[in-house]
């Protein structure tokens, strides 16, 4: 069945409005810069600061709290509906970043996981797949990413798309700290788990440098 994740970047300031995100639907918030003030359905607000995460399937309301903030947010939507139909305008700024269409079987179960990857200088991501799809957004450094055989240049505020199977291959900047942070729907069965695999056999025993920050591992309700 047809699906859809996007991610929208807000900008918000001191003088913006609370963003009303309506609608009953998974959505991961990500905090990139300020201290957020966040209410899922009608329980009690809770503070997220920077490089911090949240998940949720109820409507949310995020409260400006006097200061500049950016905020991330992935949404999961079935074909049938319109991202823009839940979203008031009552915020300062906001783009689009990311569209990109998924298939799923409503009959097995899987999880909506938000995570940071951060590189050493020079870092590489050997050949590899991912057990599922997902959007990527830079946060800092440069990344020449090869997906599919084709490689982006990718610098801090762009965002891009892996199906999963497709073969990626990634360096990292030399001369600065990169990192990115991810939304992918995976299956159920690797709950806690890594979701990457190695295509060469080479490069299976080779050092992997990465770190990875976990935010968000939970069961996605597709139905």
């Amino acid at each position: 069945m047809g699906y859809r994740l996007t991610l929208r970047e807000y900008k918000l300031n001191r003088e913006s409005k609370n963003i009303q995100l309506k609608g009953n639907m998974p959505r991961v918030v990500y905090i990139l810069e300020g201290t957020t003030l966040l209410r899922k359905g009608s329980s009690q607000p809770c503070r997220l600061q920077s490089n911090s995460a949240m998940y949720s399937n109820e409507p949310l309301e995020i409260y400006v709290a006097g200061v500049k903030s950016v905020i991330l947010i992935w949404e999961f939507l079935k074909d049938s509906k319109k991202s823009c139909a839940y979203v008031s305008s009552v915020h300062n700024e906001v783009s689009k970043k990311l569209e990109a269409e998924i298939n799923l079987d409503i009959e097995d179960e899987y999880i909506i996981r938000c995570d940071r990857v951060d590189f050493p200088l020079g870092g590489i991501a050997y050949t590899h797949t991912h057990k599922g799809p997902g959007i990527r957004y830079l946060l800092s450094g440069s990344l020449d990413v090869m997906v599919g055989g084709i490689t982006s240049h990718m610098v801090p505020k762009q965002a891009w798309f892996e199906t999963g199977p497709e073969h990626v291959y990634a360096v990292s900047s030399e001369t600065c700290s990169t990192s990115f942070v991810r939304v992918m729907v995976l299956p159920y069965s690797i709950k806690g788990l890594k979701s990457i695999e190695y295509v060469l056999q080479e490069d299976k025993d080779k050092p992997k440098l990465q770190q990875y920050t976990m935010f968000v591992d939970t069961e996605l309700f597709i139905k």
